[in-house]
């Protein structure tokens, strides 16, 4: 019983040591990631054309692909609608490409109406669930959202031009500091195995 434990603890040690013995590259990504997200601080215009720029590739590769997959599969009653997608996508991208402040104006009333509806759908959740504790919280958090739509309606131009590139930033600095803060720990861990 005891051969069969030290086995099973050996080996998990070696699955670990494996998962951690890599620690640096989590903190690289990490710094990376934190670099990527004070740029887009500093430059958040051309951060957000850049992100536009790159919905737009993405919009037209995956027509591309939508349209290829058409007519690569059975053509039964879907295969229009498949085809047609896949046009749409492309035209859509193409759309963005040619006119990129229109597409940033398009992409931030996008980013708009999700939080508009994320702060009413937490509004009326909240509500129903009134007579638990903390509800109070998703109520704030449904008030935040529907403030935060309307600054960035109300002063539209500005919003477009900053919106994708903030949000972007928001996100690579989070993600860098959990990459970062997963380094340590990781090293922290294969140190103490190995020693």
């Amino acid at each position: 019983m005891s051969t069969l434990l030290s086995s099973t603890l050996a080996e998990a040690n070696s699955q670990i040591a494996r998962v951690t013995s890599n620690w640096y590259w989590f903190i690289l990504a990490g710094i990376v990631f934190l670099i990527g997200g004070f740029i887009a601080i500093a430059k958040p215009v051309i951060a957000s054309f850049t992100i536009e720029s790159m919905i737009a590739f993405f919009f037209i590769a995956g027509g591309i692909l939508q349209a290829i997959q058409s007519f690569s599969s059975n053509r039964n009653s879907s295969f229009i609608w498949s085809l047609f997608f896949g046009i749409l996508y492309i035209a859509l991208g193409i759309v963005l490409l040619k006119n990129p402040v229109a597409g940033l104006f398009s992409l931030t009333l996008v980013v708009v109406s999700l939080l508009a509806a994320s702060g009413l759908i937490k509004i009326i959740y909240s509500i129903k669930l009134r007579p638990l504790s903390g509800w109070i919280w998703m109520l704030i958090s449904g008030l935040i959202s529907l403030v935060l739509a309307f600054l960035l309606i109300s002063n539209l131009a500005a919003s477009a031009a900053i919106t994708l590139a903030l949000l972007l930033a928001v996100e690579m600095i989070s993600t860098g500091l959990w990459l970062i803060l997963i380094g340590f720990s990781f090293r922290r861990a294969y140190n103490e195995i190995r020693a």
